[in-house]
């Protein structure tokens, strides 16, 4: 449901019909907005703006006004928009949300607060789950009653439900959750209460389970709808301001949102399902990194996306990313890992990528112990570091860097922000120098390594501890401090090949143009996999198909560019959760099914180690993948006359020691072919690329930097 007031409607148009036409994406993360344009015609603009945390959409459109000032563009140009935000996490992290109620079956008010029961730190007595986020006194129940099999046992009463509306009313209640028992399976019930809530309640925002997730396993659905209950106005109010701005701008162009599935959807669409968007920011940056590793010949991929707060990393690896069903929001780390059962459940499917509270603005300190910390603490943006000499006085990782030579002394982003290297060094003496009785240098360099040993814990999570071998990996590293660390953190693991593509602080941002529409379905079909009823599979696989086929229909996908995948989630007998299992387009026939079952064991096998080829299998879900497929490719780099690209020499620290005259490149005069060794610095706008002695780099024909370790 659409909120009160949004009426603003734009004409899809083909996006690649002229060479003319601009694609515009715009990144806004904890540090920096970020944006990039790019014609058909292959031209790039780039632009980076301090994020406004308190009012995150004037940022995305200071980026735009800059955009457009700065190129000459005419606004009419800009046929598509991408976005990605951190802005629902982020509600969801700091408990800003607005009134939410939720309506269930009865007897089953209190499934939200129960949970599974499980705890997340089993010898921490202390623990405290997080509250729910709709407190006890606003969850309703209604009688009604429908069975695993989706027949009627007890009518709904319209009157209980009109009543219950009515007390939702009076509350000033701005949004609602409906989540019945077994409503999967049949949604009638939970149809005939939105019907009411939205006649008794005008302009509220109302979120259906059968509609959301028709998926079994009741506290995973219910907590799923209340998530998106709370979403939606936060998410719909944004998305409309966003919209109403860019109208202001004069670009009538349709808003897409990038989702934690690595695909794309309409910004209507976002905010009816605003828990589908909670990971978007960090997800596209993977999507860039698979295009451009895929385009280097790499079998397998892991990227790495280091930006102000935080260090991310996932693997791309047989042609899919390392994904799960379910994640949690606002939950609790050990290291790491993510405590289960922590926060709360979100079940869509999503890219899964290891966070490690790393970054630039990451705050170095001492302990009373004498002991050095860096991170999860974090500068932002505001006040960020000490050198931007916007009032932060605290060292960060990003002071670090340019105490030990690493960062340019005086500016950074072309010459747009001024940096003072004096308070850099002040705020390091101040806080960690003078705790630990060292020089400023000695100590700026142990703040470096510990960053980095806490930035290979991410790497090791999202590869080693799931079994995968890195050092057959590219790394693909990227974000404002990526491909400072890079270089450093693959010999760690010993990785010897690094990618860092062009405009890498701006990765994310190129990713949002790289990534397609992509929209996911799944429906309950519990039984014994040989037991199976065909028809209804049939039925089932085609009904999410159409349902796909519609979106990206909206979306002006062609019919010749659509692409549809189709799984089963499968299990053995007395198993808690399934594995996804790829099946072919074809009719269902008791030889497709034998055909998934023998994939389930080898893919059981491949994931735990065993498999047991007699046990009883059981399908639990089917789902289906409507993708566009996207015609757009990286650009080439624009060949230049290869000359000497050193501007200057300065000392630099390396994990071998200090270089006392490593030479200073700039990026812009590097064109494919250039090539060299280490040790030297390469400045980009957006990021400066550290390469380490004994590496050896060339600049292939997308500007990316192949750099080989030994």
């Amino acid at each position: 449901m659409l909120s009160k007031g949004r009426s603003r409607l734009v004409k899809l148009q083909d996006p690649y019909s002229n060479s003319d036409d601009i694609r515009l994406a715009i990144d806004i993360g904890g540090t920096f907005t970020d944006l990039v344009a790019q014609s058909q015609a292959g031209e790039v603009f780039r632009f980076k703006v301090l994020t406004t945390p308190v009012l995150p959409a004037n940022g995305a459109l200071n980026s735009v006004q800059r955009f457009l000032k700065g190129s000459k563009v005419d606004p009419k140009r800009v046929r598509v928009v991408v976005h990605a935000t951190t802005l629902a996490s982020n509600a969801l992290l700091t408990g800003s949300l607005p009134k939410v109620a939720l309506v269930t079956t009865e007897g089953f008010r209190d499934v939200l607060e129960i949970g599974r029961q499980n705890r997340p730190e089993l010898y921490n007595l202390q623990f405290e789950r997080l509250p729910p986020l709709v407190p006890r006194r606003n969850r309703f129940e209604v009688r009604e009653r429908i069975s695993y099999e989706g027949r009627v046992l007890e009518p709904i009463r319209a009157t209980q439900v009109k009543k219950v509306a009515g007390v939702i009313r009076r509350l000033g209640t701005e949004s609602v959750a409906i989540c019945f028992l077994h409503s999967y399976a049949n949604p009638k019930h939970e149809r005939i209460a939105a019907k009411i809530l939205r006649r008794a309640c005008p302009g509220i925002h109302v979120s259906v389970s059968s509609e959301l997730i028709p998926e079994f396993r009741e506290y995973e659905r219910i907590s799923t709808t209340v998530v998106n209950a709370c979403l939606q106005p936060i998410v719909s109010r944004y998305l409309e301001a966003l919209e109403a701005g860019l109208a202001r701008l004069r670009i009538r162009a349709p808003l897409f949102v990038m989702q934690s599935n690595s695909g794309t959807l309409l910004s209507t669409q976002a905010s009816r399902e605003p828990s589908r968007i909670i990971e978007s920011g960090p997800v596209a940056g993977a999507v860039a990194s698979r295009v451009y590793g895929t385009e280097a010949k790499a079998r397998e991929i892991i990227s790495l996306d280091i930006g102000g707060t935080t260090a991310k990393a996932g693997v791309w690896s047989g042609n899919r990313f390392d994904a799960t069903e379910e994640y949690e929001v606002g939950g609790g780390l050990h290291d790491v890992r993510r405590l289960v059962g922590s926060g709360y459940p979100v079940r869509f499917p999503y890219v899964d990528l290891v966070e490690v509270g790393i970054g630039g603005g990451s705050i170095a300190s001492v302990d009373d112990a004498g002991v050095m910390h860096v991170g999860p603490e974090s500068a932002g943006a505001s006040p960020g570091p000490a050198c931007y000499n916007l009032g932060g006085t605290r060292p960060t990782l990003t002071d670090a860097n340019l105490v030990v030579g690493r960062l340019n002394p005086e500016r950074l982003l072309g010459g747009e922000l001024v940096i003072d290297a004096q308070l850099a060094e002040k705020s390091v003496r101040e806080h960690v120098a003078k705790r630990m009785n060292s020089t400023v240098s000695v100590a700026a360099a142990g703040v470096l390594r510990i960053a980095t040993a806490n930035m290979a814990q991410a790497l090791r999570a999202a590869s080693v501890e799931r079994g995968r071998d890195p050092r057959s990996m590219l790394l693909v590293a990227f974000g404002g401090a990526g491909p400072m660390h890079a270089c450093e953190l693959a010999r760690q693991l010993e990785i010897r090949s690094v990618l860092v593509p062009p405009r890498a602080g701006l990765f994310s941002s190129l990713g949002l143009l790289l990534a397609e529409p992509l929209h996911d379905f799944v429906r309950t079909r519990l039984s014994h996999a040989q037991d199976a009823n065909l028809p209804v599979l049939d039925r089932t696989f085609r009904g999410m198909e159409e349902r796909g086929r519609a979106l990206l229909e909206k979306e002006q996908v062609n019919k010749s560019d659509m692409v549809f995948e189709r799984m089963f989630d499968m299990r053995y007998a007395g198993q808690s959760y399934e594995l996804s299992v790829p099946v072919s387009r074809e009719k269902a026939t008791r030889s497709l099914l034998n055909r998934a079952i023998r994939s389930f064991h080898i893919i059981h096998h491949g994931q735990y180690g065993h498999s047991a080829s007699t046990d009883t299998v059981e399908l639990v879900n089917l789902r289906v993948y409507a993708r566009g497929r996207a015609r757009n490719r990286p650009a080439k780099a624009e060949r230049k006359i290869l000359r000497t690209a050193g501007t200057s020499h300065r000392r630099v620290f390396f994990d071998e020691g200090f270089v006392h005259n490593c030479p200073i490149y700039t990026r812009s005069a590097m064109g494919p072919g250039s090539k060299g060794a280490g040790p030297c610095i390469v400045e980009d706008y957006d990021s400066t690329l550290v390469i380490p002695p004994q590496a050896r780099y060339v600049v292939d024909e997308l500007g990316s930097f192949r750099i080989s370790l030994s």
